[in-house]
């Protein structure tokens, strides 16, 4: 995770906020345990003030999700990510579909790598 300490010398990310969406939150509530657990695992990641949340599809608003750093949609629902961009277009929150191979192992490290990788290059 060389693009971590990148990411912390210029201070960009002091803050890490994902907000993970499938049909009903449920799947993605798993992911997000074990998301919280590689992270507090992680003496890179402990250190950094993290907010990971599942929601449903339905309930993203520019509300909703105005203080996340990035949507993560369950591959399942990766048809609707136009819809959901342009649901969030205005307030230019990068929305990205979750590897289907790491949601299906519930593969929580390589989803926050894919996060702070997306968060990083948006920026």
């Amino acid at each position: 995770m060389n693009f971590l300490i990148y990411i912390r010398q210029e201070n960009k990310m002091e803050k890490l906020s994902i907000c993970l969406a499938c049909n009903l939150g449920s799947s993605t509530s798993i992911l997000v345990n074990k998301m919280k657990q590689v992270a507090a695992g992680s003496q890179k990641l402990s250190s950094f003030d993290l907010m990971i949340d599942a929601i449903p599809a339905g309930n993203i608003s520019t509300e909703q999700v105005k203080d996340y750093q990035i949507i993560m949609l369950g591959p399942q629902i990766g048809h609707r990510r136009n819809e959901i961009e342009q649901k969030v277009a205005s307030i230019n929150i990068p929305v990205t579909v979750i590897d289907a191979a790491d949601y299906g192992s519930m593969n929580a490290a390589n989803i926050l790598k894919e996060a702070i990788y997306q968060i990083k290059t948006a920026n």
